[in-house]
């Protein structure tokens, strides 16, 4: 930038010290100052819940005027609200939403009624935590004591912990976490916790039994793919009744043991093996990409990897899911291995005599897919077989992810290799969810290749 010559330097000294404008604002004593921070906004940024809810706590420990606890109360508020704003932005990388927090917690800490958007913020500052409660409430369950408002307090504080645990587990020390624990929380972190941070949050907040949290967390997790990924329940499917528990969990009124055992009965009772299928036949019938498109294939595939992974006793893991889940432009990382555009040799000698309902199948079936350990420009996804194992510059499926190194231990890619591999990870998913999908003739119609004759009859014989 060049020099600032004497006039512009003299025009920014008299915009500075004669053209700002300041708003002066005078509170008269007969106005309350904390209700005036909440209803003023002037061109600012508007205030969070969180900054919200701060203001009004505090406003209402100035009521108790003959309580000797109303100074440790604002304290208590002020390190509540420090441990708050650390906690949620403690990994710069992912901080975590201070609304979500908030509504998640009072879904455990207050009696829950079906609300929506910001009607749980409404509960607090309209409802519960308001002036009147402490003057003159309109009867006797309405009033608050000030230790009332310190036990929230203390229970907001203890809870912004373990939420950041929750989200973060491998950021937590041995103390804090089990492996186990951690384990299963970076699944649902994966799968999505769906309805069930709540009754997790509960779980860790009352301290439960750690081995009792890691079945917690299993059923949790089982819960949220055999009901959405694999039944196509519908998303609210349970909600009310996890959201109720997390507060009986929270008070003693049920044990850990009775909520595990209610989420086993509630799959027990809405697992169907049949809606899988209708929706893998569905999406065959309208885009023709079966199970390409299904919604759980990624978390399925990833999880059948770290099995392989454990079962090879292979320390490191060359599967990101962080890469794996990512789908750019002209690079995928999940694999057709017979691809979607057979024109190579290989495999119109292999596949040539089907025809393009028969072809389509088979590329959209499970045992088709592969995830890919880096992602891999689409226009090499046509090579042949023994390319895609060793394309001779050291890059193939032989020094790939574990599940790359077992497709290739093939000699050949054929629709037999197709579906022998489809029925191993049915067996996976049936093992690792422990459900029944059914006999073989349906989960020849679940992969899409019962009508394909002469070698399927004779495998699936």
């Amino acid at each position: 930038m060049g020099e600032i010559s004497t006039n512009e330097i003299a025009l920014i000294f008299k915009k500075l010290t004669q053209k700002l404008k300041f708003n002066l604002y005078e509170i008269d004593e007969e106005i309350d100052v904390f209700v005036t921070f909440e209803t003023m906004n002037n061109r600012g940024k508007p205030l969070t819940s969180l900054e919200l809810l701060k203001n009004r706590l505090i406003y209402l420990s100035t009521l108790f005027k003959d309580n000797d606890g109303r100074d440790q109360l604002r304290v208590n508020i002020n390190d509540a609200w420090k441990t708050m704003y650390e906690y949620l932005g403690k990994n710069p990388e992912a901080p975590l939403d201070d609304d979500l927090f908030l509504r998640n917690h009072w879904t455990m800490y207050f009696k829950y009624t079906r609300r929506k958007g910001d009607d749980y913020i409404k509960f607090l500052l309209d409802e519960k935590f308001n002036a009147r409660n402490i003057t003159h409430p309109k009867n006797a369950d309405d009033e608050i004591q000030i230790e009332e408002i310190s036990e929230y307090v203390k229970s907001l504080q203890q809870s912004v912990v373990c939420w950041f645990y929750m989200h973060n587990p491998y950021h937590a020390q041995e103390n804090q976490l089990t492996d186990t624990q951690k384990l299963w929380l970076s699944r649902l972190d994966r799968l999505s916790f769906r309805s069930f941070k709540p009754l997790i949050l509960s779980a860790f907040v009352s301290k439960q039994d750690p081995e009792m949290i890691r079945k917690l967390l299993e059923a949790a997790e089982r819960y949220n793919f055999t009901l959405f990924n694999l039944s196509q329940r519908r998303a609210n499917t349970g909600d009310t009744e996890f959201f109720t528990l997390s507060r009986e969990l929270l008070t003693g009124s049920k044990s850990i043991e009775e909520v595990v055992a209610t989420i086993d009965g509630w799959i027990n009772y809405y697992y169907d093996p049949e809606r899988f299928l209708a929706n893998i036949e569905e999406k065959y019938e309208l885009g023709g990409d079966g199970f390409y498109y299904w919604d759980g294939i990624r978390y399925f595939l990833y999880e059948h990897e770290q099995w392989l992974r454990e079962k090879r006793k292979q320390a490191t893991s060359k599967l990101s899911w962080e890469v794996l889940k990512t789908n750019k432009k002209d690079h995928v990382t999940l694999e057709h291995i017979f691809p979607q555009t057979p024109d190579n040799a290989y495999w119109i000698d292999r596949f040539g005599h089907l025809n393009e309902q028969e072809k389509r199948a088979l590329t959209h079936s499970l045992g088709n897919l592969l995830p890919l350990s880096r992602s891999k420009n689409s226009s090499l996804q046509n090579d042949s077989f023994p390319q895609k194992v060793n394309n001779g510059d050291g890059v193939g499926y032989y020094n790939g992810s574990v599940s790359e190194n077992e497709v290739a231990q093939n000699q050949d890619w054929t629709p037999v290799e197709i579906l022998n591999r489809g029925l191993e990870l049915l067996g996976f998913m049936e093992q690792r969810w422990n459900i029944e999908l059914g006999d073989m003739d349906f989960k020849g119609r679940l992969l899409h290749l019962d009508e394909i004759e002469i070698e399927f009859e004779i495998e699936m014989a």
